[in-house]
């Protein structure tokens, strides 16, 4: 999770109040994790206060602090604090339920590691690997391509799945909405309209 005052920049400008709604995603993305059966423990990469304020009273939280250098860099910093099974999410699927985060599970523990690819068929919203070591996180544009040409399998998971649905424009926004979003992110989405 980026520092709020440098999180969604693309938003910016279509959209008042961006750090509460960043924040509202997050929230919504950990609530999600947390609240799955399959879930035992969520490290949150990040230097922000906030949200480690906001999200320090859902089950399985722990926060490893952000070494700068990237989504890539934070990553690993939070893959060297785990072991087993692991997975990795973006922290703006605000639409993301347990339901949707444990079939993409399941399919994943077919493969020693694998990815879900976001609505656009070019980035990548999940990378899961049997052990920390397999996996290769490589975010960034052409992400999905980087990640099959690492070795991960691309699950079948269908488009108006909440978890190919990240955030990081508008319109983006706008489907999330319509697949139904966490509270916190239903709350900011308001708050940002009521502001606009």
């Amino acid at each position: 999770m980026k520092r709020l005052d440098r999180a969604k920049s693309r938003l910016r400008g279509s959209l008042a109040r961006v750090p509460q709604l960043a924040l509202a995603f997050c929230v919504d993305t950990a609530a999600a994790a947390s609240a799955s059966p399959l879930v035992e423990r969520i490290v949150v990469v990040t230097d922000d206060e906030a949200a480690r304020s906001a999200l320090g009273g859902l089950r399985g939280v722990r926060f490893e602090a952000d070494p700068s250098g990237g989504l890539n860099a934070a990553i690993a910093a939070g893959l060297r604090a785990t072991t087993g099974a692991v997975v990795v999410l973006p922290a703006d699927l605000p639409a993301l339920t347990p339901e949707a985060l444990d079939a993409a599970l399941a399919l994943a523990a077919a493969h020693p590691a694998a990815m879900v690819a976001d609505h656009s068929g070019q980035g990548t919203t999940l990378l899961a690997a049997r052990v920390p070591d397999a996996l290769s996180p490589r975010f960034g544009e052409g992400s999905r391509r980087l990640h099959e040409q690492a070795g991960h399998v691309v699950l079948e998971v269908g488009e108006t799945s909440p978890l190919r649905w990240d955030v990081d424009t508008a319109d983006d926004l706008a489907v999330a909405v319509g697949l139904g979003v966490g509270a916190a992110t239903a709350r900011a989405v308001a708050e940002s309209f009521a502001g606009a």
